[in-house]
């Protein structure tokens, strides 16, 4: 990759210009980082069907991982594919998103409903009825944050 970056004081924004034969996740990483720079309002971009889609990050109602791949769901409990890591999210969109397990985060304004489990865990149900379990490590936390 060749880059090139010219300086010129009577710019009033900066811009970023990128050619390429077509889009890949790399690309698609670069541009997230590129408008996260500015702290402009970013959004998650998600696969689905061998097509890009520009989330809004209050659209998303849980992420967790499967695998070696991350998935989201939304609020019509659609499922993509993520390039961005779970660490790299809750620190892009800190004051929606909280960790509930090494392997989930969860949008805390679309939790719907807990509930207790038998090992002293808790079991969140989100708004489009997607659920997981909220771990003993990060349960704590979890009830802080919510005020409970």
């Amino acid at each position: 990759m060749r880059v090139e970056i010219k300086i010129d004081p009577d710019i009033a924004e900066v811009t970023a210009v990128i050619h390429a034969p077509k889009m890949t996740p790399t690309l698609m990483e670069l541009v997230e980082i590129l408008e996260g720079a500015e702290d402009k309002a970013s959004l998650l971009v998600a696969k689905k069907d061998d097509k890009v889609f520009l989330i809004e990050p209050e659209k998303a109602e849980i992420i967790r991982t499967d695998g070696r791949e991350i998935k989201l769901f939304d609020q019509k409990g659609h499922e993509y594919t993520l390039t961005k890591p779970l660490n790299r999210i809750l620190e892009q969109f800190p004051k929606n998103f909280m960790r509930i397990s090494k392997s989930a985060i969860v949008n805390i304004n679309r939790i719907d409903h807990l509930s207790n489990s038998f090992n002293g865990t808790m079991y969140i149900i989100m708004k489009n009825g997607v659920s997981d379990y909220i771990s003993r490590k990060y349960l704590s936390e979890f009830q802080k944050r919510l005020g409970m």
